[in-house]
């Protein structure tokens, strides 16, 4: 794919073309931004020579300082390559109209550029003069009219010997320039391409799911976002962080990798954004921020994972489709991981189009939901969590086939996946140790290539299984008692179905109470802290129930009543998920709680 066939460049582009002042400059209050530098980078690129840069001067204490004296309607002026045309722009940051045709200089301007001093050194040669109005706001006819008009009777040559000629570039044009001449670093304002230069470097060198990717491409891009939208917040640097995107999208390397890599940045930069609007209080500001966010997140995210989705599709029907890249042990680590990496990116489409109220959200559900369940036939990997964290790819996968209303599947699927989890607790599966719960991937992969257990690897609790159990609820009560009696004794309590242990020891069911602050740290950070509860397999709830699935539900009742805990109101399910992705931080319980046992009737049968 290349980047100009992406169709939300020119949206964003245009928005951040649109939110730039007209001149550049540093001052005591923050740095202004002015369309003047993009300008001048397109001149740079075309291999124009510089002439004059007005627009920059230092004042005292370091800052700069707006020129006062005289420009004669020029802002800056550029020599062609062979020295022979000079190029004159007169710039403005407002709208071509009737009424700022002069109140704001547009005829005064342009009659004074269009009478360059031709005597100044190394403008010997010139034998054409151009002169360019460019604007980066709106125009209307009145506006165009006078433009034409004014141009028409300034003539065609300067001293009876130079040619003179006119352009206008309106805010269209400035960004089919840079579409065509500036899709690169220097796009940004110069305080920042520097930096974000360094970035594009670093995406073309380093590959996707290795260790310098996530040391140093992630690693500086994060820094970047962070220094890009600190506080206090405006447009246009929010409207900068899809524009550094596209721009990332022409580095990178073409690769298999390619793709998941750029998508990896785009999910970094969605989390940016969402904290940096949650952060926001001014109403006004926080309304718009807000509209400009989510329309980052569909068309830049949302749309874009469902294109490379949707490209990689046969991956999910084809059988072992995600273990062609690793061979041998390192197979048993990678393609769950592969297979967890795409199956939950369905699940966060899914809850994408339900959070922003998508078109066609029943159809894509269905089609997603289709492949998953084409995924559980036809790849093993996705019946094999390694660390206790997959159980977020396994929420989202129990979601997205929840939310194709078809509960066959989900019973089906749960049922292999308890049947498969049990084989492991009995060690008899090819050397597939059971899930570290302390989330060591690495001790995972150890243990599996040495065949010897790490004195470190911890396996003894779960809180995937509890949520695995506690998702069954979705279910009709006949499969539903049937499913949690079966985790209950063969992968808790490691008991075969002939009565005879299976394991050396019965596993502690975790859960967890997130802490208060939690909505307001997960964009940032991973959240471990809070409340960790043991359910002590339940003996010490549900005292006059006999039925597990009864005491489960009394189990849920007592810590909502206890630990109360809402969901956040304030932002897409999606982010927060995503964020919890992203971060290696356990989902709340709540996530699914909401669902399978809904506050208003807390029993379900």
């Amino acid at each position: 794919m290349k980047t100009e066939d992406i169709s939300t460049l020119n949206f964003f582009l245009t928005e951040y073309i649109l939110s730039l002042s007209e001149r550049t400059r540093f001052e005591k209050d923050g740095a202004k931004w002015g369309f003047d530098q993009l300008i001048y980078s397109l001149a740079i690129a075309k291999d124009w020579q510089l002439i004059r840069i007005p627009f920059f001067r230092q004042g005292a204490h370091g800052t700069t300082t707006t020129k006062t004296e005289a420009e004669f309607g020029v802002d800056l002026a550029f020599l062609d390559p062979s020295k022979t045309e000079l190029y004159v722009f007169v710039l403005k940051d407002e709208t071509l109209t009737n009424r700022n045709w002069t109140t704001n200089n547009f005829d005064t301007d342009i009659r004074m550029a269009a009478t360059p001093s031709l005597e100044m050194a190394g403008l010997e040669s010139v034998r054409a003069v151009k002169v360019i109005l460019a604007y980066n706001k709106d125009e209307d006819h009145n506006g165009v009219e006078l433009y034409d008009r004014l141009v028409s009777s300034l003539g065609t040559l300067i001293n009876n010997k130079v040619s003179l000629s006119f352009e206008r570039w309106n805010l269209s044009k400035i960004v089919e320039e840079a579409k065509l001449n500036l899709l690169s670093p220097e796009l940004l304002p110069l305080h920042l391409s520097r930096q974000f230069r360094d970035i594009c470097v670093e995406v073309q060198n380093c590959d996707y799911g290795s260790k310098e990717w996530e040391d140093r491409v992630v690693f500086n891009w994060c820094k970047f976002l962070n220094s890009l939208l600190e506080p206090p917040i405006d447009i246009k640097r929010l409207n900068l962080i899809p524009v550094t995107l596209l721009i990332l999208h022409n580095y990178r390397k073409e690769t298999p990798n390619s793709s998941p890599g750029w998508i990896d940045l785009t999910e970094w930069a969605i989390l940016a954004v969402w904290r940096c609007c949650l952060n926001t209080s001014d109403k006004p500001d926080h309304d718009r921020l807000r509209q400009i966010t989510q329309k980052i997140t569909v068309e830049l995210y949302v749309a874009e994972l469902a294109r490379y989705l949707n490209e990689v599709s046969l991956v999910f029907t084809t059988e072992h489709g995600f273990g062609n890249t690793a061979r041998g042990q390192l197979s048993i680590v990678n393609d769950p991981y592969l297979t967890y990496w795409h199956t939950s990116r369905l699940g966060m489409l899914a809850l994408g189009y339900r959070d922003f109220a998508l078109r066609d959200t029943a159809e894509i559900v269905r089609h997603y939901s289709e492949l998953v369940m084409a995924c559980l036939s036809a790849n093993p990997a996705i019946f094999r969590p390694l660390i206790d964290l997959n159980h977020i790819d396994l929420f989202l996968i129990w979601f997205l086939l929840l939310q194709s209303g078809q509960p066959k599947h989900i019973s089906e699927w749960l049922s292999e996946l308890e049947s498969r989890l049990t084989i492991r607790r009995a060690r008899k599966f090819g050397g597939v140790p059971f899930i570290e719960s302390r989330n060591r991937i690495e001790l995972v992969a150890e243990y599996i290539a040495t065949s010897n257990r790490p004195p470190e690897y911890t396996d003894s609790s779960s809180y995937l299984v509890l949520m695995l159990m506690e998702i069954c609820f979705c279910l009709d009560e006949k499969d539903r008692d049937e499913l949690v009696e079966r985790f209950y004794r063969r992968v808790v309590c490691g008991i075969g179905d002939d009565g005879k242990k299976i394991a050396d020891y019965p596993l502690d069911l975790m859960s967890w109470v997130p802490p208060q602050d939690w909505c307001s740290r997960i964009l940032k950070e991973s959240v471990y802290d809070g409340i960790a509860i043991n359910t002590h397999h339940f003996s010490n709830v549900g005292d006059n129930q006999s039925n597990l699935a009864d005491k489960i539900q009394d189990f849920v009742t007592q810590v909502r009543t206890r630990y109360p805990w809402q969901l956040p109101a304030n932002i897409p399910q999606s982010i927060v998920v995503l964020a919890c992705l992203k971060y290696g931080s356990p989902l709340p319980p709540e996530f699914w709680r909401s669902i399978v046992f809904p506050y208003a009737t807390e029993r379900k049968s």
